[in-house]
């Protein structure tokens, strides 16, 4: 459990607290915020710009698990399964962006 504090390995920190934002938020219940929507746009970024990358199918299953979150036609237990797949997702993929910073780096899923 080594931390080397690089610029990238800061920027991935943030990234990792706004995630923990997020996961607050859809734990409350609140599925009408935007913050699982940009918590994914810069893992995308981070993802993307870096070599600290995430398997693309974690990215695209979240990002499409929290579009249709906030969709407001929903009933209220379809809402409650896809907020709890939303909230599974974001921890997996934050605990691989911790796997990258504090890890040997290599993603085990």
């Amino acid at each position: 459990m080594d931390f080397d504090a690089t610029p990238l390995n800061v920027v991935v920190l943030l990234v990792v607290v706004l995630a923990v934002i997020a996961l607050i938020y859809l734990l409350r219940g609140r599925y009408d915020s935007n913050l699982p929507l940009m918590y994914y746009s810069a893992a995308v970024m981070v993802a993307s710009f870096s070599d600290h990358g995430l398997h693309p199918y974690l990215l695209m299953v979240g990002i499409s698990l929290a579009m249709v979150l906030r969709f407001e036609f929903m009933s209220k237990g379809v809402t409650k399964i896809f907020g709890f797949l939303t909230t599974i997702s974001v921890a997996v993929t934050m605990f691989g962006l911790l796997n990258q910073v504090f890890g040997d780096g290599r993603m085990s899923l």
